[in-house]
């Protein structure tokens, strides 16, 4: 389709298009790589400088971890203290500690805890299941510790390590006031020895406060999180940043991303990308999670004016290509008004040659070429005038067919005056079947007007093969009024008649089927004569299948013309298809559409050409119409 209007379009038209492409190609290619660079330049300094606010949490966070953790350090460094823990690795039973024990470690914790006010509680659980503690708010729960504690038994997975616990609830205390972050790790004498576990509850605020010294934005996140993708900041998380935390830990703890601290992301169809780092304290991972639409807010400006300035030059350049290719189609115009003039007939238009160019030497052979045409067109009217006079003198002596059925007519009248019936059968058959074979009104006939034509031509023949012939006839009387091209039947006929049955001694016979195929009309001509070896088959099929066999037949009407009548009506798939053996006989099968003649409105009654004197200008009266039945040969339908 676009070929299609390419080709009808202006030359005018196809110099603009062309101009276009000339200067928007390059403009947009140099904008396109122009915006591409700029666009990456802004959203690596956008990613960088995110990276940088996340990199300074980070750094504070790995600042306020450290100080933490010291704080796991300083009460063991009491040599009371570590005797007491010692003498409850297998010491009295879990809940019921010495009075004086308890004073020992309640007087060191509550020191270390107003130390820092952002502690909310310090826990010391020995060996042998014993707890001691100091919170903020002074109540604890009762019987709030077993070794079987998770934070404990990570404790002592992870010796000697610290272990960093996400934010949540102060579980052992009856009185919750806020969330915590803590830490928990295993305690050793001076000989190595484990003398229990060490927990730090610190206010979950003052991480908040840490976290808070840095803005992404009203659109940015900064989250906290463990490698397992728990939250540690913010305090109070939503579902979205659960998800987010869950998807960058996984992220990151993969080996698919490129660079780690940068990830994209994905959030309900808004593409997001993540930029932080991992404490070296805790693992912990800091993210500031930013929508990339918003990084790329300034690409969006700077892409406008690209593509404005990119437009105003293309509009520029298409105002100077129309003002030079209006003078200079000008001309080309006026050449095309003079042969619209032309293709309405009219043979005096001229152009005036504006210039000795190209265009010049154009309008000046288009003159000449008028002259010529005109000149032409004169000599061809004369011989066309010469021609039609001789076409009307070849018609006043062609052969009238109305004498031809008048002499017919009176050899008919003659034999029934002398009583001969032989005579006259033979003359009505042939009459109708000269008037068949001369009718051009239709194409297509009912098939018992094509079997009533083989009968005719039977009635003929007899004359001169006698006994020597039988006819049958099975078709199925269903498919009577099934349309076929006229004359197909009768040539297969008198092949099988001269070809067939003349070459062999004694009594033959000729069988015509006619059955339903699907959706096909398939008839088959079938004789029990000389029949044709492998080499003779195969040069009839080829003549079937050339071209100019049919025209080479002059006056005949064989099997090459059929098959080439067939494939032009009904396609390339159909036609005769022909089987032979020698002493076996010859079948010819004809194979085309199945179409019914109310189905096209063909009238049966007007297709046989038996009555039809008005269609061919004879009158009915002068053709023999003997009505009696020949009873030698008839045609017997299956029912």
């Amino acid at each position: 389709m676009p070929a299609l209007w390419w080709r009808r379009a202006s030359l005018r038209t196809k110099i603009h298009l062309s101009y276009l492409a000339l200067i928007s190609v390059p403009l947009l290619v140099v904008a396109l790589a122009a915006y591409g660079t700029a666009t990456s330049t802004i959203e690596g300094n956008a990613q960088n400088f995110s990276a940088q606010l996340t990199g300074d949490v980070r750094a504070n966070l790995d600042n306020y971890e450290r100080q933490a953790e010291r704080l796991t350090y300083y009460p063991f460094l009491d040599a009371s203290v570590r005797s007491v823990l010692r003498r409850y690795q297998t010491g009295p039973a879990a809940g019921t500690p010495a009075y004086d024990d308890v004073e020992v470690m309640r007087a060191e914790l509550s020191s270390l805890g107003h130390s820092r006010p952002d502690l909310a509680g310090i826990y010391v659980a020995t060996s042998n299941g014993t707890l001691f503690h100091w919170t903020a708010s002074g109540d604890l729960k009762p019987h709030p510790f077993s070794p079987r504690a998770e934070w404990y038994r990570g404790a002592l997975r992870a010796d000697p390590h610290t272990v960093y616990l996400p934010t949540r609830g102060q579980e052992m205390i009856l009185v919750t006031t806020g969330k915590v972050v803590s830490l928990v790790r295993a305690l050793h004498g001076a000989r190595g020895e484990r003398l229990g576990v060490v927990r730090i509850d610190l206010d979950a605020m003052t991480l908040a406060d840490v976290a808070q010294r840095v803005s992404l934005g009203a659109q940015g996140r900064l989250i906290i999180a463990t490698g397992a993708g728990a939250v540690v900041y913010p305090i109070y998380p939503d579902a979205t940043t659960r998800m987010l935390a869950r998807d960058i830990a996984a992220r990151r703890g993969s080996s698919t991303p490129a660079r780690p601290d940068r990830l994209q992301l994905d959030l309900a169809g808004q593409p997001l990308l993540a930029t932080g780092d991992t404490s070296a304290a805790s693992g912990w991972i800091v993210a500031g999670v930013v929508p990339t639409a918003r990084l790329l807010a300034g690409a969006a400006h700077l892409r406008t004016f690209i593509l404005g300035v990119a437009a105003l030059c293309i509009l520029a350049g298409m105002l100077c290509a129309t003002l030079v290719l209006g003078r200079l189609t000008q001309p080309l115009r006026q050449l095309r008004a003079a042969m619209r003039r032309v293709e309405a007939r009219d043979l005096t238009a001229r152009i005036a040659a504006p210039s000795e160019d190209e265009v010049g030497q154009l309008a000046h052979g288009f003159n000449t070429m008028l002259d010529e045409l005109r000149r032409l067109v004169d000599d061809v009217l004369r011989a066309q005038i010469h021609e039609r006079e001789a076409e009307l003198h070849a018609l006043q002596n062609q052969i009238n067919p109305h004498f031809l059925y008048n002499a017919l007519e009176s050899i008919n009248m003659l034999a029934l005056t002398h009583g001969d019936r032989d005579i006259s059968r033979m003359v009505t058959s042939l009459g109708r079947l000269l008037r068949l074979t001369l009718s051009t009104a239709d194409t297509l006939i009912p098939l018992d007007a094509e079997l009533e034509h083989v009968r005719h031509y039977l009635v003929v023949q007899r004359t001169r093969y006698g006994e020597r012939i039988a006819m049958e006839v099975d078709v199925d009387p269903a498919l009577l009024d099934c349309l076929v091209p006229k004359l197909t039947l009768q040539p297969l006929v008198e092949n099988a008649l001269y070809h067939g049955l003349e070459p062999r001694p004694g009594a033959g016979r000729v069988v015509l089927r006619g059955v339903r195929d699907g959706e096909d009309l398939a008839l088959t001509v079938e004789d029990d004569g000389a029949g044709m070896d492998g080499g003779q088959l195969a040069a009839v099929r080829a003549r079937l299948e050339d071209g100019d066999e049919a025209r080479r037949g002059g006056r005949s009407i064989g099997l090459a013309n059929v098959h080439q009548r067939l494939k032009l009506y009904c396609g390339p798939a159909y036609g005769l298809r022909i089987a032979s053996a020698p002493g076996e006989g010859t079948r010819v099968t004809l194979r085309i559409p199945r179409a019914q003649g109310a189905e096209t409105g063909v009238d049966r009654g007007a297709e046989t050409g038996v009555d039809r004197g008005a269609e061919t200008g004879v009158d009915r009266g002068a053709i023999p119409v003997t009505r009696e039945r020949n009873e030698d040969v008839s045609l017997a339908y299956r029912r």
